[in-house]
């Protein structure tokens, strides 16, 4: 059994509730597979992925403004004796600690903290430059506008190209080139409405609809009674 598969089976919590929740399975199991022992990564946000890069053996550091949650992550890896001595938390917000991070070359970035604005595009503009060329970087929730905006910028970029995505709201980038972005805005699309054009055609109208329904306030309700349920065989993970 994977770890990914593991984690599935027995969610623990790790947000200060019994609540799971943050990135998709199948994005989480892409962290497991892709990446690989002395990587160079780093995340803003952590949870259920922050366990797996550590068992990856990666060079890692999560940002996380709640030491409770870095706390029990560590406490987590214990239990599964799962080595914590290359993974280092920085606590506080990504556009504080980015800010002032002392860089280093990266291998693979997951941009999963803060989803307001502008907290989604500082977190790439800070790391962007310190992505290796070939490098991967995530994007979970990337339906929303915030997180929509530095897609759509990516896509239209030629130092980027987007990847097959990892899950219904999860895009992948790849950086192909340094990238000093042009001041003057020449019509590109960024962002607007809730949108998930990351996604193949067919795939589009489908996530959408079942987004827009489940966003609700009748769906988040819907939503919130019967995760108890499907949390073994739902669509996150945290």
């Amino acid at each position: 059994m994977s770890l990914t598969d593991d984690l599935r089976s027995a969610p623990p919590g790790l947000h200060g509730t019994s609540e799971f929740w943050g990135l998709a399975w199948e994005a989480l199991s892409f962290i497991e597979r892709t990446v690989q022992p002395g990587m160079a990564t780093l995340e803003t946000g952590a949870g259920a992925s922050t366990i797996v890069f550590a068992a990856r053996g990666a060079e890692h550091e999560a940002v996380t403004p709640s030491p409770g949650e870095a706390d029990r992550i560590l406490a987590e890896c214990e239990r599964r004796a799962i080595s914590t001595e290359r993974v280092t938390f920085r606590i506080g917000s990504s556009a504080d600690v980015l800010r002032d991070w002392q860089s280093r070359p990266l291998d693979f970035v997951l941009v999963d903290g803060a989803h307001a604005f502008p907290y989604p595009t500082l977190d790439w503009w800070y790391l962007a430059p310190h992505l290796k060329v070939g490098g991967l970087m995530l994007l979970d929730d990337a339906y929303m506008p915030p997180v929509a905006a530095v897609v759509d910028h990516l896509r239209d970029s030629r130092a980027w190209r987007l990847e097959e995505p990892v899950s219904f709201r999860t895009a992948v980038a790849r950086k192909l080139a340094e990238e000093v972005p042009d001041g003057e805005w020449k019509g590109e699309r960024v962002a607007g409405r809730m949108n998930f054009r990351y996604l193949p055609p067919r795939r589009r109208a489908v996530a959408a609809v079942r987004q827009r329904v489940f966003s609700t306030r009748v769906g988040l309700r819907a939503v919130e009674i019967v995760r108890p349920y499907i949390s073994r065989s739902g669509g996150r993970a945290g």
